[in-house]
């Protein structure tokens, strides 16, 4: 996904969800996503954490998660309006901010991690 030609800013995420087919050039992404999730690396969690959040915050991406499944947390990073960040253990139900009736239930992707 190409999120900026200057400086030239490309990012692969892990799970993501394009509404607009136009961004689509038939190689890549371009521009922001409406939804993003990343799944921490456990080698590397401050690309996901701190530079991927600066980003896709900066590009106008509306929603970002961050997966942590060592930690068994979700971070929520809703960027309307205001700055929204909660984290939720793998437990939860969990809304998705820009869409009025997607939930995500973590704890049935936990059972399947154990």
């Amino acid at each position: 996904m190409k999120l900026n030609d200057c400086p030239l800013t490309i990012v692969q995420p892990d799970i993501m969800v394009i509404c607009d087919k136009n961004k689509l050039d038939g190689k890549r992404c371009n521009g922001a996503l409406d939804f993003i999730i990343e799944i921490v690396s456990p080698g590397n969690p401050a690309d996901d954490y701190i530079r991927k959040l600066y980003y896709y915050k900066n590009a106008g991406v509306r929603e970002y998660w961050i997966v942590d499944p060592r930690r068994q947390i979700v971070t929520v990073n809703y960027f309307e309006d205001n700055l929204l960040n909660i984290q939720y253990s793998f437990d939860a139900v969990i809304k998705v901010n820009i869409y009025d009736d997607l939930l995500i239930n973590f704890s049935e992707i936990a059972e399947m991690l154990n």
